[in-house]
């Protein structure tokens, strides 16, 4: 089958690969989610946060102490090639698997969750991280999305972008209250569906943001990748190399972000939520991290500076 008829086909696997959902998926992943936490099988804690603002870019510090417990799997492991090894996505607990996502893809509980409910999307064969999304991977996100409410999905490609784990894995979360943020996340404002937006004010790094046409499917996802994921190389190719990046996906848009650096080798790691401005602070020395020269000026670091 050529690429030509995947493209075809796709808005007839989206209806089937959501159809084969259970439908009451988002109650039954809480009611799961919570029942895991009880147990002491997860590892989630409420947790606290605060808004600020530096150099025009508005940020929030989520407080989780707990995720001092979470491993991550250093860069020149095995286990990020071959997925041999310390691999817990391979075979997931039973417990944790919440349902099949068309032919390839499981969706589990988060082992160290931040929100309620923290989810994954995995593959159900090993792929590496450090991989882009294919149309299976770019359909299965979608199918999880529109069968949810207000939910995120983030991947994080590659070890510089902020990946704990090598084998091939998008989180999936609750969109964040933006009332209760106090700012507007910044792809949210784009507009466009068809020019790549990649100056939106007071953002420090690069960044490329496509807003979805209302009636988007699978296919719309896959080229609107490709367009924006075309602008992230040309960004690392300007900077000198490199390869790793974010991407960050809701029902309304999809952000990629070129990364430089993970900020481990700094002591302050980040992930796609950090760049859209959530960050995950897990320590008092990580804070002081992001403090030291400012967050906008970490930002840039982790990134590609515009």
């Amino acid at each position: 089958m050529d690429k030509g008829s995947l493209q075809d086909n796709g808005a007839l696997s989206d209806a089937r690969d959501s159809a084969s959902l259970p439908p009451d998926l988002e109650a039954l992943s809480l009611a799961k989610f919570d029942d895991q936490v009880a147990k002491g099988q997860l590892i989630y804690e409420p947790s606290t946060a605060e808004s600020l603002e530096d150099q025009g870019f508005k940020l929030n510090f989520r407080f989780v102490p707990h995720l001092r417990r979470k491993p991550i799997t250093p860069s020149d492991a095995p286990e990020r090639k071959t997925g041999k090894g310390h691999n817990p996505f391979l075979n997931p607990n039973p417990e944790e698997i919440l349902s099949a996502v068309g032919p390839s893809h499981l969706l589990i509980l988060n082992k160290f969750s931040v929100y309620r409910p923290s989810l994954l999307v995995i593959t159900r064969h090993f792929a590496p991280q450090s991989d882009g999304l294919d149309r299976n991977d770019l359909s299965a996100a979608w199918t999880i999305l529109r069968h949810f409410t207000e939910y995120m999905v983030i991947y994080n490609c590659g070890f510089e972008s902020g990946s704990s784990q090598g084998h091939k894995h998008m989180q999936f979360w609750p969109y964040p209250d933006e009332q209760d943020l106090g700012f507007q996340l910044f792809p949210n404002t784009v507009e466009s569906t068809v020019n790549v937006t990649d100056n939106i004010p007071n953002v420090p790094y690069k960044h490329f943001v496509l807003r979805l046409p209302t009636d988007a499917d699978a296919n719309n996802l896959v080229k609107t990748y490709e367009k924006l994921l075309r602008k992230v190389q040309q960004s690392h190719k300007e900077a000198g190399g490199g390869t790793d990046y974010n991407v960050i996906l809701v029902k309304e848009w999809m952000c990629l972000i070129p990364r430089r650096h993970s900020g481990l080798e700094r002591g302050a790691g980040a992930n796609s939520a950090a760049m859209l401005g959530l960050v995950w602070i897990a320590t008092e020395a990580e804070k002081d991290i992001w403090n030291s020269s400012g967050p906008a000026e970490y930002l840039k670091y982790l990134g590609i500076p515009r």
